[in-house]
């Protein structure tokens, strides 16, 4: 099979590379605003055009600006970017004329990129434009197309067509690998960005002490161990309190939005903290719950607090008790005590995203769940309500990702919470279910009328 035509969008801050991302992908994957500078990794993103696959990479815009901490970081990206495409889209913007960073990022491209480069004028989206776009040409660029990444046009159409003709691509198959999709979150500044580096292999996210550098979903399929991964290095989730304009709040809702479209969530949380998991570690566990995903929690940083008490046990047993009594609410989830910087543990990490997912996608057969009820009948029967006893009769799993079950009862709302609790532990016990939650429901028995 041949592999996707690869394209690469280049071109200085705030030009419409990532609108067009997002009009390429059909629905919004990339942060789009007026802040220059918002891309700042490479994010890849598979969409089709006339029957073909292509993956398109978006970089962050390209800056010789010397006083942008993150220029040096976003150049590099770009050119690994460019180092991977079939093909490369120099964006340019006709309302503001050729700058000096585009002939600075022209000059780039003809010095150092051997591929073919397709030259993209945006926001040609009237006819008073289209005349503005000839001056363009004298970037010495043989393909030029004025295109309107926000609203779509004739342009785009036709060179994308010519990409297609120039470049092979794969014809779309109806039948695709099981992919396990991995969302990494946590708060800001855990060492997200440095584990996805570390798993990668290579600098596919910047890494900075400076908290929210990340601020859209990364995503990267690899294949480890013969199962193939979609890996998603999310921003930072901050308090709704301290997230302070239109692209931070895109952030949050991109991440929150990584997480209901994963099968598997890694929550990382620093263990160099003073707070030994804080407030917000619980209201991103608990989404991760909610939402009924799969769940790895990473304690991060660990090299630096084992070093510090390495030799204090009692310390160290009381830590570590501390974290499992605050994620309580997500007992399910199997922890590992890693460093992102060194790799100490990570190589764990596959095998318990795989395992997690197993366990979430798990169906257990309505003979063996009714002989298991019977079990804890004998054992532990339901308590006596209002003067009523409770029976169960009979439990089905009526979905999966996650599991659920339906338990029909006599009287199924008189039925306490403590004893629902009670049965799922029980289930875990039977099933394990380890690294997912579970869901329990009850319904009126219908032969008791």
């Amino acid at each position: 099979m041949k592999k996707k035509t690869v394209i690469s969008i280049i071109g200085r801050p705030n030009v419409g590379k990532s609108t067009l991302v997002n009009r390429l992908a059909g629905k919004r994957v990339a942060i789009v605003g007026e802040e220059a500078g918002i891309t700042r990794d490479r994010n890849y993103i598979d969409f089709e055009w006339d029957g073909k696959e292509f993956t398109i990479v978006d970089t962050g815009g390209i800056s010789f600006d010397g006083e942008d901490g993150f220029a040096d970081h976003i150049y590099q990206q770009a050119m690994e970017g460019l180092e991977q495409a079939d093909a490369v889209v120099f964006m340019v913007d006709v309302v503001s004329g050729i700058t000096k960073e585009d002939a600075d990022v022209a000059e780039l491209l003809r010095k150092n990129c051997s591929k073919p480069v397709y030259l993209a004028v945006n926001k040609v989206d009237s006819h008073e434009r289209e005349q503005m776009i000839y001056e363009f040409y004298s970037l010495g660029f043989e393909h030029l197309f004025p295109i309107s990444a926000l609203h779509g046009s004739h342009g785009l159409g036709e060179m994308l067509s010519l990409i297609s003709d120039n470049h092979d691509s794969v014809d779309v198959k109806d039948v695709k690998e099981e992919i396990i999709r991995v969302a990494v979150v946590g708060k800001p500044n855990v060492g997200k960005s440095s584990m996805f580096n570390k798993l990668l292999g290579e600098e596919r996210s910047i890494v900075s002490d400076i908290s929210g550098t990340t601020r859209d979903a990364i995503n990267t399929t690899l294949q480890r161990h013969g199962q193939k991964f979609e890996l998603i290095d999310t921003a930072g989730l901050r308090r709704k309190s301290k997230v302070k304009g239109e692209v931070e709040r895109f952030s949050n809702i991109r991440t929150t939005y990584s997480i209901a479209a994963c099968d598997v969530a890694v929550l990382m949380i620093d263990s160099t903290e003073d707070e030994i998991v804080t407030d917000q570690d619980q209201k991103i566990a608990s989404l991760i719950e909610e939402r009924g995903k799969a769940c790895v929690v990473l304690i991060n940083k660990w090299d630096i607090f084992d070093s510090e008490v390495k030799e204090d046990q009692y310390k160290l047993q009381k830590y570590k008790d501390q974290v499992n009594y605050k994620l309580r609410f997500i007992d399910f989830a199997p922890k590992e005590y890693i460093s992102a910087t060194t790799g100490q543990r990570l190589d764990k990490l596959w095998k318990m995203i795989v395992d997690a997912n197993t366990e979430r996608n798990r169906r257990i057969s309505t003979n063996l769940l009714n002989k298991v009820l019977a079990d804890i009948m004998v054992i532990t029967p339901p308590p006596i309500v209002k003067q009523k006893a409770i029976k169960l009769k009979f439990i089905n799993q009526v979905d999966s990702s996650p599991p659920q079950f339906v338990i029909f009862a006599n009287y199924p709302e008189l039925i306490p919470e403590s004893y629902t609790r009670f049965l799922k532990s029980q289930l875990r016990q039977y099933f394990g279910f380890v690294g997912t939650p579970i869901r329990l429901s009850f319904k009126k028995d219908p032969s008791n009328g």
